[in-house]
């Protein structure tokens, strides 16, 4: 016991051994050992082969399992085109799938919602939606669409790429009809969705959506974020306050309309499938920064469950995020702990495990599955402290 807690939480040792001779059941078995497998990772039959002896051997129960990377397609879809990494008779998603039949393995689809593009080159399928849809892209507060975005050009660090809008209703539309035939095609476990969020609070003007709130409220949204709406100009403050409110709202509520969609088509299926959504991890800032309003869809049951990317390699940091979400989340089994291993050591990565075992969480996420790691048995550590716990 003590060489699996001297390589989890060295800092914190001595707590622990006191905390675990007055109560032995502050580590009890995780209800949950997951791990999110990025598209790299799947490109053939002996990279996932790899995977599943992965999972067998640490006990992994979930695997989000990447379906969707750029606005493509690692299954066989026709409504979307095929990874251009991947051989076009490979279907990933049915090889796992047959694969861990018999297997007590849960495949959730990893689903990447907004984000389309953000290699240096454009896509080489012509079938692609980035060349099929100009006024589907996001916006900027400048009025700038993503579509116009020089792809080899340098960025700022915080770009992520080019994105879809949540405010065009086409976009909804095809995404929902992309979503329905995925899980209507496929026998999966679970539905897990990924930047299911604007790219930032500066995007988010997509023509759609600036003509249906100036409908709606007589105001242009530009107008409020760039200062007109305002006391200068004759408004009461109450008035600017309201609109301020208003636009956010307006924001949230078309992604929380589009999660809401997609469970109500999943209940009236009778599909047996969980919907999950990967998120932000500062509950503020992921709603009116991101327009993620994750703590709302738990609350209504639209999602049942989310994964919180709680990637600060920070100790403080990390664990002050904890500390908010248990104090705002009714239910802690319906949050997923999601860590980084790509930008910190084993031991940070064990110690964050342990302290939020300590602090009552009991669901965790790795990101990612790395080959070449998993060869090198660098994860051993980790998944020690994940596997430990005392009767």
């Amino acid at each position: 016991m003590l060489d699996i807690i001297n390589k989890s939480i060295n800092f914190f040792l001595f707590f622990l051994l006191i905390s675990l001779s007055y109560n032995s059941s502050l580590f009890p078995k995780i209800n949950s050992n997951c791990l999110w497998v990025k598209a790299e990772s799947i490109l053939d039959t002996a990279s996932v082969d790899s995977i599943i002896n992965f999972t067998l051997e640490n006990d992994i129960d979930k695997l989000f399992y990447q379906v969707r990377s750029r606005g493509d397609a690692l299954y066989n879809s026709q409504l979307v085109a095929k990874h251009e990494k991947l051989d076009s008779l490979f279907d990933p998603l049915n090889y796992v799938l047959s694969q861990t039949n018999n297997m007590e393995i849960e495949i959730h689809a990893w689903f990447n919602t907004y984000i389309l593009w953000s290699s240096d080159n454009p896509p080489v399928n012509n079938n692609h939606i980035y060349y099929n849809c100009e006024d589907c892209f996001e916006v900027d507060l400048n009025g700038k669409s993503d579509k116009s975005v020089m792809l080899n050009k340098f960025h700022s660090l915080d770009w992520e790429g080019v994105f879809l809008s949540p405010l065009n209703p086409k976009v909804n539309n095809y995404l929902l009809d992309v979503l329905l035939e995925l899980i209507n095609n496929y026998n999966i476990d679970g539905l897990h969705l990924d930047y299911v969020r604007y790219q930032d609070n500066f995007y988010g003007y997509n023509k759609y959506g600036i003509s249906e709130f100036e409908d709606k409220f007589s105001i242009n949204p530009i107008d409020i974020k760039r200062g007109i709406i305002s006391t200068r100009f004759g408004y009461e403050q109450s008035y600017v306050d309201s609109m301020k409110n208003q636009w956010s709202q307006f924001k949230i509520d078309k992604i929380t309309e589009f999660i809401r969609s997609i469970k109500y088509s999943i209940i009236k299926d009778s599909l047996d499938l969980d919907l999950s959504a990967a998120v932000k991890p500062d509950i503020s800032e992921a709603k009116y920064r991101w327009y993620q309003d994750w703590v709302s869809w738990l609350d209504e049951d639209i999602l049942d469950f989310c994964v919180i990317m709680n990637y600060y390699t920070d100790f403080n940091k990390f664990n002050s995020i904890n500390n908010i979400i248990s104090r705002d989340v009714k239910n802690k089994d319906k949050i997923n702990i999601g860590i980084s291993v790509f930008n910190q050591p084993q031991s940070s990565v064990s110690n964050k495990i342990m302290y939020s075992r300590l602090d009552g969480y009991n669901n965790f996420t790795l990101f990612p599955y790395n080959l070449t790691k998993d060869t090198l048995n660098w994860y051993e550590p980790i998944y020690e402290t994940l596997d430990f716990y005392i009767e």
